[in-house]
């Protein structure tokens, strides 16, 4: 009772303050409130009655600081047990000094000295205290006295720490012995109790050595174990789970659902009655101000107690004053001066906490926070150099704990605020009228951070390894320069006199360093003579033109490479190899026009691509030498990208060349020449050097022609146009050359190359020949011609005289007469389904079927292709006789279409267009009534003919298939049209439309007669029987709306046959006398069992059709007796029917989703009646949104749901059906959810009481009528 008050004054208390999740929440908090303080309280009563119940014990002379006291010793002795064992298994010194345990028990103790041990073990017995013996005599059994034994090899193994363990046992059993006697003296029963002088005794015992132990009187009393106590949390959470659970689902859970909406109900209308004050804005911050301070005060007092804990509040203090201060000055409640001031001590007081508590992190917590503090508190009016002199303290600051700390991450802080705020600023408000004010800040921080670098390097190099801050020591300079060069951008040789200056600076520096000679600064004076050097070469390109200084560079890194793979210094190379990259890359950088007055070659850009070319190369020469790569082993890698390095250089040299001064019409054709004079030159070095490297270049010459050539057909010029006259003659048989000069080299490539030398041919002839017949004849299709005519050529002259050429063609025959014609056969067969597009216009000569340039190429391309598979046969290389049958087939069937759509475009006017065909249905079924006729006499003839099977006749037939597979597609597809082919009176069945499509139903009748003829299985593939009824099902709907549509005057179309009520329900009148005719007609049980299947599609759509509408359909005025209510009605008989006829044939249907789906049917079509009712007879609109706002048409849902929901309560109560109640149950779990989800939202104020209230009186009626049944026993 107590904890239903509890909760119930919890939860209103959170509906007035935050709603419906307040109220479950503190409900939830005040129920495992209770759950803790009954499980606080259980204890209690446990002892006092194990107390009662004892030996006689007299509990009530027992004062309450004795039972603090006891208790105190009983937490110490266990502590002590699991501190010593710690000992044992770990052996650290620091366990047993530290462990609280003992300090807990009495501060003031000091151990005694321990004597020398002699033996080998040391046997530590804890004996029970007598309190804990009497107060636990009933409820927790004897054992055996616990002993923690420790095994040693000699007597100094015994540590210092676990001595004072031992000694601190000792004083403890000082204290039990003075303890004891008052305990002692308490009892009534003293004969129970072991003597305080035999307990003092046995435990100073167990802390003595057994060499120095006398035997005892009598075994000292036992320590009983107490059992582990599991984790509470979840042992709460378990509880309140169960109890929930059993609150909510033991008994009647109607009943008490019903009194939790009274109460949600009450909560609800105290939080529409709550008031809404809240604090002001001001006192928030302050308390989260004092919060913040308070964990900062709370850490700085733990520090010496528990140093992380410590910080982690320090921090997190620091932490939220940042936070309460940004947030303040965000919204205005402080002004932006104070706020600056405020983060600014914030920053400094957090970095005095760092440096006197050591802690890294506050250290980064101030300083981040120092960084930001002008950055958040900025207006965007302040002036750089207030921000630049505050950051400048900061980096002094930062400098001063670099003093004394080598905290890296901090001095990275520094370093990326400074530079990277610094650059921020320069990119925004950065003016060359301020780099006076500017550049002292800049050399400054360059001097700051340097400094800092080495500071860390030589505090660090005690420590052997990283002691060189790598960010910070390549970072600064680059960072500097970098701002540098923005600051002095437009000053003449002011970057290049900065850089004298970085170099001059680091040089110094390293000479420094030098002088030292100390091992362990090398790799420091390494990196700063590299820094050195560096902008001392940067420093020559800042005051020289770039062409110079990076063909320079380039020659001085081939040098370098030479040098030093002869002498083999490892550094002096890598930094050669970057030279060479820098200096390709600085030359592209400051690539541009040359002057007017240029000459080609002899400019200076084509000599300096020229050089950085010849370096690449000559360095990768260099490097794939033996001697090289003995010593060098990745030069196998590097001497490749140095190669493909150069030849980048010189094919961009030459190419720039060829676009600056060739004209744009001859580019393609001098690149042309330009690539087979490279190629020349790689092959003739490839055989004179021995650079097996180079042979790549020159063998691919193919396929930078293709390349070419695809730029030529794409400016529409022809291959010989111009200087291409020289360059293909020139190139295509200089490619030819290469390919036999290298023939015995690479056999793998090889082959490829020929198959490109094939294609590029093929196609640069074709296209000079296309070119050559438009000239000729610039009318018509010809020049399409050209493409089928060479592609025919080619595969004539192979099979004709190929096999006669010894080389190429009779040493690569696969290449030539597979990969080569291969492709060019697939183009012939492309064009001729491209040639599918064209009208075939002959002009100047008039349009014959079959007589036409397409008709006569196509058939040149059949003859080359028959031509070309028989080669293929005879040399036993590929046979293609079972692809040739079908592809011709195939390629036949379009072509034939095609050539009846040109005679129908030349003789009858229409448009040559796949549109036409598609928009066309009177073409269409002109071309249906052809093909079935075709398809009919084929058939009859192959049956005729074609006694026995052959290759041929079953292509054939195959063929045929397709055709009728086709037709069949546009039967079907020919249902969406309404029939108007022609301008007579439409018929039924005797329309052009129908017409074909009965043809069509007759070939596919007739192919499967042939089909039964010739194959062994006379029986209708279940697939095919399903098609079948398919597709006649289609055509009766289509014949149907045909019928409709011109008789009666409906819409022919789907779309407006979804918002057509009547023609809805005609369609399901006219499905459901089909069905039921095919259900009742059927005579044999394989054809019933197939109806039945077929059937179940249609089924499904009517039982879908009656949800649809009932949720968009009104109807008419009178329920049930109207058109809508009779075919839902005539739709729920034959579902019934076509149930009973299926579980007749198949048995074993799922009755519990049979009785789901009929429940859930019926429960949607009585709403359906109720809502249709309500709109006819009370004016409300049958839409959503109105029923949704209308009060009649809810309360009317929520009643009769809930009378729905009580007749199967009370039906399922009376017949103990538990799945029926829960059914209902789940309508009432609708209702209510319905009340909040919907009703509440639509009610306000009294009626929303008078809705939960009247929901929860009917709960409690329910409740009280139809509780839940119980389980059926199991037999």
């Amino acid at each position: 009772m107590k904890a239903s008050i509890i909760i119930l004054i919890a939860m209103i208390w959170g509906g007035l303050q935050f709603g419906v999740g307040g109220a479950l929440g503190a409900g939830l908090i005040a129920f495992i409130g209770y759950l803790y303080l009954s499980k606080k309280s259980a204890p209690s009563e446990q002892n006092s009655n194990a107390a009662m119940n004892g030996r006689d014990l007299q509990a009530s002379h027992l004062t309450p600081p004795l039972e603090q006291r006891v208790a105190q010793l009983e937490q110490s002795l266990a502590a002590l047990q699991a501190e010593v064992q710690q000992l044992k298994e770990q052996g650290k010194d620091s366990i047993a000094a530290s462990s609280p345990a003992f300090e807990a028990v009495s501060p003031s103790i000091t151990p005694a000295a321990l004597h020398e041990v002699e033996h080998s073990t040391v046997e530590i017995s804890i004996p029970a205290t007598p309190y804990l013996a009497d107060l636990q005599a009933e409820n927790i059994p004897a054992t055996s006295a616990q002993s923690i034994t420790t095994e040693t090899n000699d007597s100094s193994a015994i540590t210092p720490s676990e001595t004072s363990a031992i000694d601190r046992v000792a004083a403890l059993s000082q204290q039990a012995a003075i303890s004891s006697p008052a305990i002692a003296a308490e009892t009534s029963d003293e004969s129970t109790l072991p003597s305080s002088e035999t307990n003092a005794v046995d435990l100073a015992a167990a802390v003595t050595p057994r060499s120095q132990q006398a035997v005892p009187s009598r075994p000292a009393p036992p320590l009983p174990l107490l059992p582990a106590e599991p984790d509470w949390l979840s042992e709460q959470l378990s509880k309140a789970f169960k109890m929930g659970k059993d609150w909510l689902l033991g008994g009647n859970t109607v009943v008490r659902v019903g009194i939790l909406i009274l109460f949600f109900g009450v909560a609800f209308l105290l939080k529409f009655a709550a008031d809404n004050s809240m604090l002001p804005v001001e006192f928030r911050f302050a308390g989260t101000a004092i919060g913040a301070i308070a964990l900062l005060v709370i850490g700085w007092r733990l520090r010496d107690k528990r140093r992380e804990y410590a910080l982690i509040m320090q921090g997190g203090g620091v932490g939220v004053l940042y936070l309460t201060a940004f947030t303040a000055l965000k919204f205005a409640v402080i002004p932006a001066g104070f706020a600056l001031v405020f983060l600014v001590l914030v920053g400094v007081f957090s970095a005095i906490l760092a440096i006197k508590q050591d802690a890294r992190s506050l250290a980064v917590m101030g300083i981040t926070g120092g960084f930001l503090a002008p950055i958040l508190t900025s207006t965007g009016h302040g002036s750089h150099i207030a921000l630049f002199s505050y950051f400048a303290l900061l980096n002094a600051g930062i400098f001063a704990m670099a003093w004394y700390k080598t905290w890296r991450p901090l001095n990275l802080l520094g370093f990326v605020f400074t530079f990277g705020i610094a650059t921020s600023w320069g990119a925004l408000k950065y003016k060359p009228e301020l780099l006076a004010s500017t550049e002292p800040f800049l050399i400054l921080f360059f001097l700051f951070y340097v400094g800092i670098a080495l500071l860390y390097a030589l505090r660090q190099q005690v420590a052997l390894k990283s002691y060189v801050d790598g960010t910070l020591i390549f970072g600064t300079p680059l960072a500097a320069f970098g701002l540098q060069a923005a600051l002095v951008h437009g000053i003449e040789f002011a970057l290049a006199g900065s850089a004298v200056v970085l170099s001059a600076f680091y040089l110094l520096i390293a000479q420094f360093l030098r002088a030292k000679k100390r091992d362990e600064l090398r790799l420091l004076f390494e990196a700063l003579l590299a820094l050195g050097v560096l902008f001392a070469t940067l420093a020559i390109p800042l005051a020289f033109d770039a062409r110079t200084t990076s063909a320079s560079w380039a020659v001085e890194a081939a040098a370098i490479i030479w040098v030093s793979l002869r002498q083999q210094r490892l550094r002096s190379l890598c930094c050669a190899l970057a030279l060479q990259v820098i200096a390709g890359i600085a030359f592209f950088n400051h690539a541009g026009p040359l002057p007017d007055d240029a000459l080609a070659i002899l400019n200076s850009g084509y000599i300096g691509g020229l050089m950085l070319a010849l370096s690449g190369f000559f360095s990768a020469y260099l490097m794939q030498k033996e001697a090289a790569l003995a010593w060098f082993k990745p030069g196998k890698i590097i001497s490749p990208l140095l190669a493909a390095w150069g030849l980048l250089w010189w094919t961009g040299a030459g190419l720039n060349e060829i676009w600056q001064f060739i004209l744009h019409t001859e580019q393609s054709s001098a690149i042309a020449l330009f690539a087979a004079f490279s190629a020349l030159l790689a092959s003739l070095a490839c055989k004179k050097w021995q650079w097996p490297l180079l042979r790549l270049p020159a063998l691919a010459l193919f396929p930078v022609l293709a390349l070419i050539s695809m730029q030529v057909l794409a400016t529409h010029l022809h291959p010989l146009a111009g200087w291409g006259l020289l360059a293909w003659p020139l190139t295509l048989p200089l490619a030819l050359y290469l390919l036999w000069r290298h023939k015995d080299e690479d056999q793998q490539a090889l082959p490829i190359l020929h198959t490109v030398g094939i294609w590029l041919t093929s196609i640069l002839v074709a296209a000079e020949l296309a070119w050559l017949i438009s000239q000729a004849v610039p009318e018509g299709v010809w020049r399409t011609t050209a493409w089928p005519i060479i592609c025919a050529a080619v595969l004539w002259l192979l099979a004709s005289y190929g096999n006669k050429i010894r080389w190429p063609i009779a040493r690569y025959p696969q290449t030539y007469f597979i990969a080569g014609a291969a492709p060019l056969a697939a183009g012939l067969l492309l064009w001729a389904l491209f040639a599918l597009g064209s009208n075939g216009n002959p002009d100047p000569l008039p349009y014959l079927p079959l007589l036409n340039p397409l008709d006569i190429a196509l058939g040149l391309g059949v003859v080359a292709l028959l031509a070309w598979k028989r080669r293929l046969i005879n040399l036993q290389l590929l046979d293609l006789s079972k692809l040739t049958a079908p592809i011709l087939l195939a390629i036949g069937f379009l072509w034939l279409n095609a050539i009846l759509l040109r005679v129908f475009h030349h003789w009858g006017g229409e448009v040559y267009s796949l549109m036409t065909l598609i928009d066309s249905l009177r073409i269409q079924a002109i071309f249906a009534l052809f093909w079935s006729g075709v398809s009919t006499i084929a058939i009859l003839m192959l049956k005729r003919f074609a006694k026995e099977e052959s290759y041929g006749s079953i292509a054939a037939r195959h063929a045929l298939r397709g055709i009728l597979l086709v037709l069949w597609a546009w039967l079907l597809a020919a249902n969406f049209s309404d029939g108007s082919l022609l301008n007579v009176r439409y018929l039924p069945l005797l329309n052009l439309l129908e017409l074909a499509q009965l043809a069509v139903l007759g070939a596919l009748y007739l192919a499967w007669r042939d089909f039964k003829s010739t194959s062994a299985d006379a029986e209708l593939p279940n697939w095919l029987a399903y098609a079948t009824l398919a597709t006649l099902f289609i055509w009766f709907n289509g014949a149907l709306l045909r019928s409709l549509h011109h008789l009666l005057a409906f819409p022919f179309s789907l779309l407006e046959a979804l918002h057509s009520s009547n023609l809805q329900q005609i369609l399901m009148l006219a499905w459901g006398l089909f069905s039921l005719a095919a259900l009742q007609f059927a005579k044999r049980d394989s054809m019933l069992r197939l109806l039945a299947i077929a059937c179940a599609p249609v089924m499904l759509v009517m039982w879908l059709w009656t949800f649809y509408a009932n949720l968009s359909e009104a109807g008419s005025r009178w329920p049930l007796i109207n058109p809508l209510d009779l075919i839902q009605i005539g739709i729920f008989a034959l579902l019934g029917l076509w149930l009973y006829r299926v579980d007749k044939l198949r048995g074993g249907l799922p009755m519990q989703w049979l009785k789901i789906g009929t429940g859930a049917t019926l429960f949607v079509w009585l709403n359906g009646v109720l809502l249709r009712t309500l709109h006819h007879w009370g004016d409300v609109p049958y839409l959503l949104g109105p029923l949704l706002q209308s009060t009649l048409v809810q309360a009317s849902l929520s009643i009769f749901w809930t009378v729905l929901a009580f007749g199967l309560m009370l039906f399922a109560t009376r017949k103990t059906d538990r799945s029926l109640w829960f059914s209902g149950a789940a309508l009432l779990v609708v209702v209510v959810a319905k009340l909040f989800m919907l009703d509440l939202s639509r009610i306000s104020g009294i009626e929303r009481i008078i809705s939960f209230i009247g929901v929860g009186v009917l709960l409690l009626i329910i409740g009280y009528l139809s509780p839940l049944p119980p389980k059926k026993e199991e037999p």
